[in-house]
């Protein structure tokens, strides 16, 4: 019999940015930028999940990625910078930068080097290179996932548990061989505003050096 639909709760619609800072135990300082983006609901009509997947992939998707090329090797303003985006949850989805700055350099100077590569977009756009690249990679990670039949049934459950179906397959991997250098540069000029952001802010206590002693150490029974 038919399962009744699946209620999902909305999160209330975001009205400013946020801020979080957590102070914990760690080696180093970590910031994170999250924005409010549109999911993927519609494989036929959705282009902008695929522009925002092609997106987070030019930033981060593979070793010589501009996130990596800029702000770890050239500025060496951080020692690690990534970008990601999933639009296929059943929930709201998130585009997010983040990074760990490099000694010498604050999680302030980092958050406005990731938002200045996203302003590189929204100015110049992307290359064709650079583009084709990370649709090909994208592409034949999908394909690579038919290899074997335990990466088929993945592949089917996460697309039903996303509430899509596994007959998109062919459309999902239509939409990103499709994606335009002007559909990345549209989303990046629409989608990253102030108002749909928050940023959380990792503040490093100093580490424990040693252990505290057990008090049942040398009890005896």
């Amino acid at each position: 019999r038919a399962l009744p639909a699946r209620r999902i709760t909305a999160e209330p619609p975001q009205q400013g940015p946020r801020q979080a800072v957590v102070r914990a135990p760690a080696e180093l300082p970590y910031v994170t930028l999250a924005w409010h983006v549109p999911a993927l609901r519609d494989p036929a009509a959705d282009r902008d999940a695929y522009a925002l997947q092609v997106l987070a992939a030019i930033l981060d998707g593979y070793d010589g990625a501009r996130l990596t090329r800029r702000l770890v090797r050239d500025s060496g303003i951080a020692v690690s910078a990534g970008a990601g985006y999933d639009g296929s949850g059943r929930g709201p989805s998130l585009f997010y930068l983040d990074g760990v700055p490099a000694a010498g350099h604050t999680t302030d100077e980092l958050e406005a080097a990731l938002r200045a590569e996203l302003q590189r977009i929204r100015d110049e756009g992307v290359n064709e290179a650079e583009l084709a690249r990370v649709k090909t990679q994208a592409v034949a990670s999908r394909v690579y996932k038919r290899d074997s039949l335990m990466g088929q049934a993945m592949e089917i459950g996460y697309l039903e548990a996303a509430g899509l179906s596994w007959r998109d397959e062919e459309r999902l991997l239509e939409g990103l061989r499709s994606v335009t250098a002007d559909e990345v540069r549209s989303v990046a000029q629409r989608y990253f505003g102030d108002d749909s952001l928050s940023v959380a802010r990792l503040d490093p206590l100093p580490l424990e050096t040693a252990r505290p002693r057990s008090p049942f150490v040398g009890v005896r029974h």
